[in-house]
């Protein structure tokens, strides 16, 4: 058999196999009824038109020209690129949870997927690719197979692991015959099925699996049910989520204690649209991992981290330091200041943050759950800003347009006697500021809080109906109330519902269901947004139909304690509204509809561990073939020798960035290294004495051989870390022959 053909087969036997290991598992996540015997009649198809192709460069230019037209045909006058894109629709929609779309694709997908992982293979199994290709595609599959929890397909990503460990050593053993190295290969994809289903160890292999799964989980994807924060968790929206107002039946249960040295306003949902009967957020449902420094600026801007800007901040914008510790499980929500300066979330918590400013994590909040941030605490009547914001005002904001067209808008239903009221109330103001401190104050001392309400009539706007007929009301009157007024005057403004904390002498505060309470935020251009609490402080007992007249409410207080019988049992968690778009598998649906993450995870962990300690052994195996000290014993002569410890000597050098010049000598090269006093060993007599073996017909003697070698070892002791990074990469996958030597 010719070389020629012998190597043909090698190849088409290694594409097979690693064209199988990809496929099948491939097809087995999106649809176990799209893996098939018959699809190996395609791979087999296609492998031998690959080698008929490459048998020389004329075969593979016509191969490739054809294969174009053919494509160009197909996708532009057959339909193909509705094919394709019906697929690529229907993958999508499986790693979204979305499983109905796939069986309709079925053949289209099975046949596309064959081709595309056949070719692959076939390219990633050729020769000159090195063991780079087959290595990222068999890591790529371990990653998927693990992050998807699809245990069941292991058993067809064994093919594909053959495949890797015989290029590894056909690599290293070129001269072996295919046919040999096969055994050993099936006994080392054998000893890892054999260890996977022993379960020796595997209790540790998949507490650490799961926690790097989960890791990768929490940046990558949401995967597990979670809720947003509404009001409704303690009481409120008695008249459904879609309409505001109605008798509220608060909670008393506790929620967090929190460390604050004063009232914190601790945000949970930031709300930008009015519909007249209910607030809900439009600005996007997307969301963004916050330790992104990609994001870094976007963060800054949602969070008004560089506002006052550096030059007019004083001691009021001084951050401090509060602490949350969760009494009881909760929503996906971290309930923060406005102003997030830092965050640092306690044990496993992964935060993200949306276009609305909220802050999220990728599991709902369990009880001992801790985290810290960073805030300066402004609230609207703070003594000296006012003129801190008048201050702020002169200078220049790039993203007030942008706030005022997002912040002001109104629905078209409201009565003109509600905008004659806004006017009245802020006419005799100058300033933003002083209008909105207007309008909170008006609030406070005009309306009477009280949770004992009427129902919500569902055909009356909610804000008029509180201003202009009952003039009576709890937090979420007040803080709606203050949002459309300061939008009438041109003011941008926001509604937020959260938890109000309110410190005792020793800087704790029990926040309860009681402390439940809702908001407006005014933005002040150069200055961001600043707190209004509009609800009348409360005075005498308990009693919901206490009044609110104890002044002003420039200085806010907390909000009326909200009064509330014996806990409800915790209703059933609403599904999040504000699904992530940029993941790809969003919840509260789980990658596989049969079982849990969790539950595929703990089946998987131990093989995810397996496959990736033979990768690191094959990588191991492969770093100690090629070291020189083990090519030199298996060299045959001493001038073999001399060349092994030439070429360390060269990539040593390589992994520093040191590399001989175009036309440079070997003993100018050299010099040029001893000159620059980079390392204690002297590389002018090596390099002379490679110089004079290369360039000459001398033969390399034991002293030659040792006085490189030595040299070498020297050279290895001093490379800096990321220089012995470089050089162990370039020893796993780039062949001897490609690096080039002195």
């Amino acid at each position: 058999m010719s070389e020629t053909i012998r190597s043909r087969l090698s190849h088409a036997l290694l594409s097979m196999l690693l064209a199988v290991g990809l496929l099948f598992p491939l097809l087995g996540i999106l649809d176990s009824a799209l893996v098939s015997p018959l699809l190996l009649l395609p791979v087999a198809g296609i492998i031998l038109l690959f080698e008929l192709a490459s048998i020389n460069r004329t075969a593979a230019l016509a191969a490739a020209g054809a294969a174009a037209v053919l494509l160009l045909l197909w996708l532009f006058t057959m339909g193909g690129m509705l094919t394709v894109s019906d697929v690529v629709m229907a993958i999508v929609l499986r790693f979204n949870g979305i499983h109905s779309a796939i069986p309709l694709v079925a053949s289209s997908a099975a046949l596309l997927l064959t081709v595309l992982v056949t070719l692959v293979s076939c390219f990633a199994c050729l020769r000159n690719a090195s063991v780079l290709p087959a290595t990222l595609l068999c890591f790529g599959m371990i990653l998927l197979i693990y992050l998807t929890g699809s245990e069941q397909v292991i058993l067809w990503f064994l093919p594909a692991l053959a495949a890797f460990l015989l290029l590894l050593m056909t690599e290293r053993f070129p001269e072996t015959p295919l046919p040999r190295l096969i055994p050993f290969a099936a006994l080392l994809v054998a000893l890892a099925f054999l260890l996977a289903g022993s379960g020796t160890g595997q209790n540790a292999l998949r507490q650490k699996a799961d926690e790097l799964r989960q890791a990768v989980l929490d940046r990558l994807f949401f995967t597990e049910p979670r809720d947003v924060f509404s009001l409704s968790r303690d009481g409120y929206y008695p008249q459904g989520r879609d309409q505001l107002g109605g008798k509220p039946n608060p909670k008393d249960g506790p929620v967090m204690m929190v460390s604050t040295p004063r009232t914190t306003y601790l945000r949970g949902v930031i709300l930008n649209e009015y519909t007249g009967r209910k607030w809900q957020n439009t600005t996007g449902a997307r969301r963004y991992l916050r330790q992104s420094a990609r994001l870094a600026s976007m963060r800054e801007a949602l969070f008004d981290e560089n506002l006052p800007p550096l030059s007019v901040r004083n001691a009021l914008c001084d951050p401090v330091t509060v602490s949350v510790r969760m009494i009881n499980d909760s929503a996906s929500t971290l309930f923060v200041p406005q102003r997030v300066r830092e965050l640092y979330p306690g044990g496993d918590l992964v935060p993200y943050f949306s276009n609305s400013s909220e802050l999220f994590i990728t599991r709902n909040l369990k009880a001992e759950d801790t985290y810290s941030v960073s805030a300066p605490l402004f609230q609207a009547g703070d003594p000296g800003l006012g003129t801190l914001i008048e201050i702020c005002s002169t200078l220049e904001d790039s993203a007030y347009s942008d706030v005022i067209d997002t912040y002001t808008i109104l629905p078209g239903h409201l009565e003109e006697p509600v905008y004659a009221l806004a006017m009245e109330i802020t006419s005799a103001k100058a300033s933003p500021y002083q209008k909105a401190l207007a309008i909170q104050s008006w609030l406070g001392r005009n309306y009477r809080y009280t949770l004992d309400v009427d129902p919500q009539p569902s055909d009356i706007d909610f804000v008029t109906h509180f201003l202009l007929d009952t003039r009576e009301g709890y937090c979420t009157h007040f803080a709606s109330a203050m949002t459309v007024l300061c939008r009438m005057v041109g003011l941008p403004a926001r509604y937020v519902e959260g938890y109000l904390a309110e410190p005792d002498e020793s800087g704790n505060a029990l926040v309860t269901g009681l402390s439940a309470h809702a908001w407006t935020e005014v933005y002040f251009s150069g200055f961001g947004w600043l707190t209004f609490d509009a609800t009348p402080r409360r005075t005498g007992n308990n009693n919901a139909d206490n009044t609110g007249d104890s002044g002003p409410a420039e200085a806010p207080s907390a909000p009326p304690e909200e009064t509330p019988p014996e806990p409800t049992p915790e209703p059933t968690p609403e599904p999040e509204q504000n699904p992530p778009q940029n993941s790809p598998a969003p919840p509260p649906e789980s990658p596989e509809p049969e079982s849990s993450p969790q539950d595929n995870a703990s089946g998987s962990s131990a093989w995810f561990w397996i496959l990736l300690i033979l990768l690191i052994l094959g990588a191991a195996l492969r770093i100690w073939l090629t070291a020189p000290g083990t090519r030199a014993k298996r060299s045959g002569s001493d001038m073999d020798r001399f060349d092994v410890w030439t070429q360390e000597i060269t990539d040593l050098l390589y992994a520093e960035n040191l590399v001989r010049s175009k036309g440079e000598s070997p003993m100018a090269f050299g010099r040029r290294i001893d000159r620059s006093a980079r390392f204690s060993v002297s590389l002018n007599s090596v390099c002379e004495c490679i110089s004079l073996i290369r360039y000459s017909r001398s033969v390399a003697s034991d002293t030659d051989i040792g006085l490189v070698r030595d040299s070498s070892i020297l050279l290895k002791s001093e490379l800096s870390r990321p220089a012995l990074a470089r050089y162990f990469f370039r020893r796993v996958f780039v062949p001897v022959k490609k690096r080039p030597s002195l």
